[in-house]
């Protein structure tokens, strides 16, 4: 009996067939949307890392007492050659910004940038 009305059924026009790639091409947007999101989040994570890294070794290499052009050039090795580095006294302290800016591609974000700080050693008043 079963058997019969399936025979039926496929025969009345209501097969089926072409529903899950129907269903595929409708999920799959989001799908690439979600994946595009979570890649441009990731390279987010990674350039602020690194700008928070930069800053950290800049700011020990200042307070050691090097020059600035060698804070500068410590800072842009690890943070890549387009990143901006400020370094600026302040007190008794230097303060390092390190600035990345992002791919284009990233859309919903231009820059991301750390601060790190540290105390002079020695008698110093601030950077050379």
């Amino acid at each position: 009996m079963a058997r019969g009305r399936s025979r039926a059924r496929q025969r009345g026009g209501e097969s089926d067939t072409g529903t899950a790639t129907a269903e595929f091409a409708v999920v799959m947007p989001a799908v690439v949307l979600l994946i595009v999101l979570l890649t441009g989040a990731a390279a987010v994570g990674f350039s602020q890392l690194r700008a928070f890294d930069a800053a950290r070794s800049a700011a020990r290499e200042i307070a050691r007492g090097e020059p600035q052009a060698a804070v500068v050039s410590e800072a842009k090795k690890h943070a890549g050659d387009s990143s901006t580095v400020r370094v600026r006294a302040d007190g008794g302290y230097s303060v390092v910004t390190v600035t990345i800016e992002l791919p284009a591609a990233i859309f919903f974000l231009d820059t991301v940038d750390a601060n790190a700080t540290a105390r002079f050693e020695g008698d110093r008043g601030g950077p050379s």
